[in-house]
């Protein structure tokens, strides 16, 4: 279905897709507070239907609309085209209508030096017009908590009726969740995606079908131009919900040349396709009827009632809920050796043959270790390859076989391994990452947690078991559909890892998947400081091939950042998430780099700016959280977040 651009009006434009309107609401108010308790920036755990919308029929359409802005400089400015794109999507129907990070002010830019008061008088003139139009309006604004403090970003949403039922200021409130005509939606602000409390928490434990991030300088355009909306799709994938990012388009040019910039506002739907996008349009609305329906939030589930982290995800719901939370556990982030690593990326082609496997991956091995690296990675499954019928066909003796085979030639070669293939744990077959020191002993063998084909292959009962280190650098495993759970990487760098390694075995329905998969991989790599995702290649040159693989496989280093501009060495830039030092394409081969650790990742507890506001904020325990959470990575078996819990 194609999109099409009509000028309505000369200062907005309106992009429109086919849409069916919905009648007027005819009963309760288009949207609502779903906090437990007043004066706490928090949203209640249990989310039951307010009575006024207990047994009533809800619809699964809702219609949206998403304004992509230029920010001007001053606030009348702002105002008056906020109210004229609030008034065009109430007159098309809409009940919801979402602008941009400081679209009513921002005071980077302002040349009117608005006080407190101008900018309480707007918001509102905003309110008011919010009810007239009949819709919830969602946005943000510089703002001050007094009349002598300084500016800093606030969120607000106004529902149908001019009601306040969000407001927050960015980074030190986890905002109410709201309902916008009986959807449950929770509002992000720019960068507080990276934390987990506002990211995927409300999502898990209040139930949100929509998560709305209002953003202001690189949103839908970090990872331009391959890798649009790289923070955005994944997202929708692992919670299985409607992802809106508005973000202003700036006319300047950034720190990477890119002019304009910003921008690239969408809609992405529960299964991390684009609904609707735009890139550099200014002053424009995306007008799109969404399927509620379609935001199962079953991989939100999934991840909130899996025994290794439930208690984890209750521990955040009851801070959500407003109570007190401190942690009885005290996480000391784990220190690293300081020193170059080389990395070794097999890139491999799974033949059905387990003999012809293990053969192909001691010759690698051996490559591997005369071109000097410490550590050769292999994909998931690579002794056996994928199919189902060869997975279960391998005996215990052929596998166990295969291990001895590659410690010995690890041993031989001085070099660490890491592998996949079946195996038995606590009588159960599952897909596992065996990691071979350079001594030739096992390191430690993981269990894939996350497990997409759990007939087949059992998941994981334990996060222990990822860890290890190489010649003394703090190193994680992982494999598969675990990418899609972050908080697996979120919580280990927070306990201190500093390599990652993610191993794979997957095939790309369209050159569309495969962006996805590779924005998914990036982001879960994000954490780490240096690592690499190995995925295996196309089987289709063998004489007996496995499964199809499209490869893809990246070393990755967390290099560069805001206004830096790229490093050497870096093959594809990405400033805010993880960058990709070298990359495969589709057929066997293997890929080499090197980097120098330090002692700490700078994500770990201790170090980065997250945790340092997590402890700032005037509602205690949202370190504590994140403080129990890193113990659990190193948890041997399912466990409970240590916790002492103090009622608000």
């Amino acid at each position: 279905m194609k999109s099409y651009m009509q000028i309505f009006r000369p200062t907005a434009i309106l992009i429109s897709v086919c849409v069916v309107s919905l009648r007027a609401h005819p009963g309760p108010v288009c949207g609502k507070d779903l906090s437990v308790g007043a004066g706490v920036a928090s949203s209640g755990l249990c989310l039951a239907a307010p009575d006024d919308l207990q047994g009533q029929a809800r619809s699964s359409k809702l219609k949206i609309a998403v304004a992509q802005t230029v920010i001007e400089n001053t606030l009348e400015k702002n105002l008056a085209k906020m109210v004229r794109m609030i008034d065009d999507a109430g007159a098309r129907g809409c009940r919801l209508a979402i602008f941009p990070e400081n679209a009513l002010y921002w005071a980077d830019v302002s040349t009117d030096g608005a006080t407190k008061e101008d900018i309480d008088a707007a918001i509102d003139k905003i309110a008011e017009r919010a009810g007239r139009a009949d819709l919830c309006v969602v946005f943000g604004t510089s703002h001050k908590p007094s009349d002598g403090a300084k500016y800093r970003n606030r969120g607000y949403v106004f529902g149908s009726d001019g009601d306040m039922l969000v407001s927050c200021w960015k980074t030190k409130d986890v905002p109410n969740a709201f309902e916008a005509c009986g959807v449950v939606c929770n509002l992000v602000i720019c960068s507080d995606r990276t934390f987990l409390e506002y990211s995927d928490l409300p999502c898990l434990v209040q139930g949100s079908q929509i998560i709305i991030d209002i953003s202001g300088g690189h949103g839908g355009d970090d990872g331009r131009p391959d890798m649009r909306w790289i923070r955005y799709r994944p997202w929708a994938v692992r919670t299985n919900a409607y992802v809106i990012v508005s973000n202003p388009v700036h006319d300047d040019t950034d720190f990477m040349g890119n002019s304009p910039w910003g921008g690239c506002s969408a809609i992405v739907r529960p299964d991390g396709s684009l609904q609707a996008r735009l890139l550099h349009e200014k002053d424009v609305l995306i007008v799109q009827e969404i399927e509620t329906d379609m935001a199962t939030r079953v991989g939100a589930n999934r991840r909130k009632n899996d025994p290794l982290f439930e208690s984890f995800w209750e521990m955040g719901g009851r801070l959500l809920s407003g109570e007190t939370v401190e942690s009885a556990v005290s996480v000391k982030p784990l220190e690293s050796a300081a020193r170059g690593i080389k990395i070794a990326a097999a890139q491999m082609a799974c033949s059905r043959d387990i003999i012809d496997n293990v053969g192909k991956i001691r010759r690698l091995v051996a490559q591997a270790s005369r071109e000097g690296a410490d550590i050769v990675v292999f994909p998931e499954l690579a002794v056996t390859g994928y199919r189902a019928d060869d997975i279960v066909a391998a005996g215990a003796s052929e596998l166990e076989d295969a291990i001895s085979q590659i410690r010995t030639e690890a041993r031989v070669r001085g070099i660490y391994v890491i592998f996949g293939m079946p195996y038995e744990v606590s009588g159960a077959r599952r897909n596992c990452a065996f990691v071979i020191d350079d001594k030739g002993d096992v390191a430690t063998r993981y269990a894939q947690i996350v497990s997409s084909r759990s007939r087949l292959l059992a998941p994981g009962r334990s996060m222990g078991t990822m860890w290890f280190k190489v010649k003394g650098v703090h190193s994680i495993v992982t494999i598969g559909d675990d990418a899609d759970w972050i908080e697996i990487a979120d919580l280990a760098a927070n306990r201190g890892m500093y390599l990652h390694f993610h191993i794979s075995y997957e095939s790309d329905a369209s050159a569309d998947d495969a962006i996805v998969r590779k924005q998914r991989n990036l982001l879960m790599l994000r954490y780490a400081k240096y690592g690499a995702a190995v995925n295996a290649a196309d089987p289709g040159r063998l004489a007996n091939p496995s499964s199809p693989a499209h490869g893809a496989s990246m070393i990755v280093s967390r290099e560069g950042g805001h206004e830096q501009s790229s490093p050497e060495g870096i093959e594809y830039y990405l400033p805010y998430q993880t960058s990709v030092v070298k990359s495969a394409g589709i057929s066997e081969t293997m890929i080499f780099a090197t980097r120098k650790t330090a002692r700490r990742n700078d994500l770990d507890l201790d170090w980065h700016f997250r945790n340092r506001n997590r402890k700032s904020r005037t509602q205690r325990g949202w370190l504590d959280w994140i403080a129990a959470g890193a113990a659990l990575t190193r948890s041997p078996r399912p466990g409970k977040c240590a916790v002492l819990l103090a009622t608000r």
